[in-house]
């Protein structure tokens, strides 16, 4: 009977750490309000930029939209931005010249838009991964194309940007003498 009363106190023990332990891991995966509040941010930064793509209005729009969401001494870290100024003039400059996307041709349908697979926050860093169909040049297939995207947020600002697109990054250049 011993052997069995040391089963059951081994075992209650054991319930309680492991219980412990799920609520302690369930705690670490929630966000911070400052995080949740970094991940709606660039959320927000995508959506705007989304909706100006889908209703043609970049070129009037790009202007605001960095105001609102980019600080001034925002830093672009692997997209290389043609021009003269900051990296977020740049930046603007860069969204106001993109063409808008053509309609569709008659009896064909219209680009996929743009899906936010995952977005996830430590600090004050927060990763966002995007897709959408894109036609395979060399097999006419459509399959999904992966961005990766992570951004710094600071004051409810996003200051600096990486990203990895399909193809991944250019080699960097060779070292100097």
């Amino acid at each position: 009977m011993r052997y069995a009363s040391n089963i059951l106190r081994i075992s209650g023990v054991g319930l309680v750490l492991a219980a412990g332990w799920a609520m302690a891991s369930n705690a670490m995966a929630a966000n911070t309000p400052t995080e949740a509040a970094n991940k709606k941010t660039v959320l927000a930064f995508y959506a705007a930029l989304n909706e100006a793509d889908a209703t043609g209005s970049m070129k009037q729009r790009a202007q605001g939209i960095a105001e609102k969401y980019l600080s001034p001494d925002y830093k672009q870290h692997t997209l290389l931005l043609p021009g003269t100024g900051t990296d977020r003039e740049k930046l603007i400059r860069m969204f106001q010249s993109r063409p808008a996307a053509p309609p569709p041709a008659p009896g064909a349908s219209a680009p996929s838009p743009q899906r936010t697979d995952a977005v996830m926050a430590e600090g004050d860093r927060v990763m966002l991964l995007t897709s959408r169909e894109q036609r395979d040049p060399a097999t006419g297939v459509m399959k999904p194309s992966y961005v990766f995207n992570m951004f710094r947020v600071k004051d409810g600002k996003l200051v600096e940007h990486w990203d990895v697109m399909p193809g991944g990054m250019p080699p960097p250049p060779p070292p100097g003498p």
